[in-house]
């Protein structure tokens, strides 16, 4: 028997939520704060989790799949286990966006990008932060001169890596704190220089095994830019900022703001609250559900570069040649 009873907005695109932690938590608000969007229900086979009154509840993945108003389905569900999920989606003819990070390797990415390719169903990611970068920054050229620097650091004590049982799962986390907060920022920096050509990683600290707590290295891209990062939860100091430095221009992404250096032409750009950046995700794939639009911003193939970086972090590919 179906648990959907109410009849949908035919001027408004179903969304169904897979898995409501914190992050399904955090869709339901932003798809709630959307005209263009209706969620139908929530899945999530955990009977403790809590799912909002007046919401319907899917039993089975059968059930969801059989719902004809569902056009998009959000998976906000661990990383690890989540690819034939995603894949399932996109074959029933709906579009998926999952959260971030996309994939556990990039072998798991590719093959969904090639399921969305052939259904021409549009599959996104959930990094928000490429909202932030102003459409004249993404459209910038950097040279093989280009340095880049990004530090990350968030506080974590080491029961937050054990409070649920994928996080402490290597397998099923992508890792620690690299994944599950630098991650963002690591976006920013490929979206801007591409894909990596090497990996080079200094030894890691773990909070459990698989599981770590710092991590950094360098990265060489394709275009000959290079990259050094660090990021820990182990100091009390918050930060996040990267540096991109060009011959005549320079980029400096720190907590959100951005400030732009071109040619001497220094630009401001204040930083936007989080809630407007998931709606900016929405948006966009409600924007390619309707219209057949392609995703600019969103789109699950540009996760490619930072899924090789993470993929080395957690141990599953050799650092660079």
């Amino acid at each position: 028997m179906r648990t959907w009873a109410t009849r949908p907005d035919v001027g408004r695109v179903g969304v169904a939520l897979v898995g409501f932690g914190a992050a399904g938590r955090q869709h339901a608000a932003t798809l709630a704060a959307i005209d263009g969007a209706e969620l139908r229900g929530v899945l999530d086979l955990d009977p403790a989790a809590r799912i909002p009154a007046g919401t319907a509840r899917y039993a089975s993945w059968e059930q969801l799949l059989d719902d004809p108003s569902v056009r998009l389905v959000s998976l906000c569900t661990p990383p690890g286990g989540r690819t034939a999920a995603a894949r399932a989606v996109l074959e029933s003819g709906r579009a998926v966006l999952v959260e971030m990070p996309a994939a556990t390797t990039t072998a798991e990415l590719d093959s969904l990008a090639a399921v969305s390719h052939r259904t021409g169903q549009p599959a996104g990611v959930m990094f928000q932060h490429r909202f932030r970068l102003p459409d004249d920054v993404l459209d910038w050229t950097w040279q093989p001169s280009t340095t880049a620097v990004l530090e990350v650091s968030g506080y974590r004590p080491a029961d937050y890596f054990r409070r649920t049982d994928w996080r402490k799962d290597p397998a099923r986390a992508l890792g620690g704190v690299t994944a599950h907060l630098g991650a963002h920022y690591l976006d920013l920096a490929c979206q801007l220089l591409g894909e990596p050509a090497e990996i080079h990683l200094a030894r890691t600290r773990e909070v459990v095994p698989g599981i770590e707590s710092r991590a950094a290295g360098v990265v060489g891209f394709m275009g000959g830019a290079t990259l050094s990062f660090a990021v820990t939860s182990e100091s009390a100091t918050r930060t996040e900022r990267l540096t991109v430095m060009d011959v005549n221009q320079s980029l400096l992404i720190e907590d959100g703001r951005i400030r732009s250096d071109r040619d001497g032409v220094l630009t401001d750009h204040p930083a936007a609250p989080a809630e407007r950046l998931h709606t900016e995700v929405y948006e966009e794939m409600l924007r390619a559900v309707t219209t057949g639009r392609a995703l600019r911003r969103c789109h699950l193939t540009g996760a490619r570069a930072v899924t090789m970086i993470l993929e080395s972090v957690s141990g599953r590919l050799e650092p660079g040649p």
